[in-house]
């Protein structure tokens, strides 16, 4: 059997070099999925130092100067929404640095496995407090901004990038995961202690999504007569103002 997805964006292109990421289901991974407590100690410091400015104090007084500081960097000016787009950054070279010919550390199904289990896990991480806190964003009536779902996206996938790939690519992506929560304040969308929080709940995400690997393992031993593959492949189009993408075919 077989199962194919092709995804589809719209952009002016030219021509692009398909390449592919075909790996086995074995893997050789194995002790980087064991869970330790330790790797949770920054990633739920951060959650709670973001916690602790909930309430009234001299921590909550503190993160709202620094954030009004920021806003007014801007000057009443027009904002910047590239932020929007830049919080995925990191989770694409995540997936897709090892297609390039750049040494990962895990194969490209269990990066795509542990993106989809890093997601859902921030997925709950940020939109149950978001419901129950009803924190007030600072230039907008809605009362969802802690934590910060951007910078929450951005620093899960600087973490993974860092998991993956190491070295000056991890600091690259962590440069970028910190851009994306000064832009946030600046825009006036999220307070200092939404961004902390979030930059928590990314990096936790991110671990939680590598140790599960292991239990994905399981399940597709369990299922698995033969071995299966996963194959990727670029695709592009000039014709009609051209679109760019790519396919993912995966057999089992």
């Amino acid at each position: 059997m077989a199962i194919a997805i092709i995804a589809v964006l719209p952009a002016e292109m030219h021509g692009q070099q398909a390449e592919r990421d075909t790996l086995s289901a074995n893997s050789n991974n194995q002790e980087h999925y064991t869970f330790e407590w330790r790797k949770t100690a920054l990633p739920i410091s951060l959650m709670g130092a973001g916690a602790i400015a909930l309430a009234p104090s001299f921590v909550r007084h503190s993160s709202r100067t620094v954030t009004r500081d920021i806003i007014d960097l801007r000057g009443g000016g027009r904002r910047l929404e590239f932020d929007d787009n830049l919080q995925y950054l990191p989770v694409v070279g995540s997936l897709f640095l090892g297609c390039t010919g750049i040494k990962a550390r895990h194969s490209f199904r269990d990066r795509a496995l542990i993106v989809a289990t890093s997601y859902a896990t921030l997925g709950v991480l940020t939109n149950i407090p978001k419901l129950c806190i009803n924190e007030k964003r600072p230039e907008f009536e809605s009362r969802n901004s802690f934590p910060s779902g951007h910078t929450a996206t951005a620093f899960m996938g600087a973490e993974l990038v860092r998991i993956e790939y190491g070295g000056w690519y991890g600091v690259g992506a962590y440069a970028i995961a910190t851009g994306v929560g000064f832009m946030r304040m600046y825009n006036g969308r999220h307070w200092l202690h939404d961004i902390v929080a979030g930059a928590g709940v990314g990096i936790l995400s991110a671990r939680v999504g590598e140790w599960s690997c292991r239990l994905w393992h399981k399940a597709f031993q369990k299922k698995r007569k033969r071995d299966d593959s996963l194959v990727f492949t670029p695709i592009a189009s000039p014709v009609d103002g051209g679109y760019y993408g790519f396919a993912m075919g995966y057999g089992f």
